[in-house]
């Protein structure tokens, strides 16, 4: 958790020789398509488009405090709740991907969005939710995967 918060805090912070290319054009695509698989997900109410956007041994935690480890066992958790009832007549408002290299091989990416319809397991509806999302991804053998997903309410 402490390593997120380290570099969360990285973002917006200039870098003092005025260099942001430290990615390729190439590794930016690759970044901003598995953070857009997320909005996929929802919109298509299928999780298995996140199939191995995860590594294997990464961190997710979601708006409500339910924790994940590893893509397998994130992937089996969005699939389901994407499919419940209470949140198929939701419409959300899906904000810019903006992504910043750390390293060649590490990258931070965040996206906000809006959601208004979004029902509790119990059908209660929730106010507009103004939802923060970022991603620590890191690059393996030429692949880039989601190493921890964070995702936050404004309250």
């Amino acid at each position: 958790m402490w390593a997120w918060i380290g570099a969360a805090g990285l973002f917006g912070v200039a870098d003092p020789q005025g260099s942001d290319t430290i990615g390729s054009a190439a590794d930016e695509t690759a970044v901003r398509s598995i953070v857009d698989h997320w909005r996929q997900a929802w919109q298509a109410f299928d999780g298995a488009v996140l199939g191995g956007d995860y590594a294997d041994d990464a961190d997710w935690l979601n708006a409500f405090g339910v924790r994940k480890k590893g893509g397998a066992e994130i992937v089996a958790y969005v699939s389901e709740v994407v499919k419940r009832p209470t949140v198929k007549e939701r419409q959300t408002t899906w904000g810019e991907i903006h992504v910043r290299f750390l390293r060649p091989d590490v990258a931070l990416a965040y996206r906000d969005y809006r959601t208004i319809g979004h029902k509790l397991p119990d059908g209660r509806e929730l106010p507009e939710r103004r939802t923060h999302a970022n991603w620590v991804l890191t690059k393996q053998a030429g692949k880039w995967r989601i190493a921890s997903h964070v995702i936050s309410d404004e309250q």
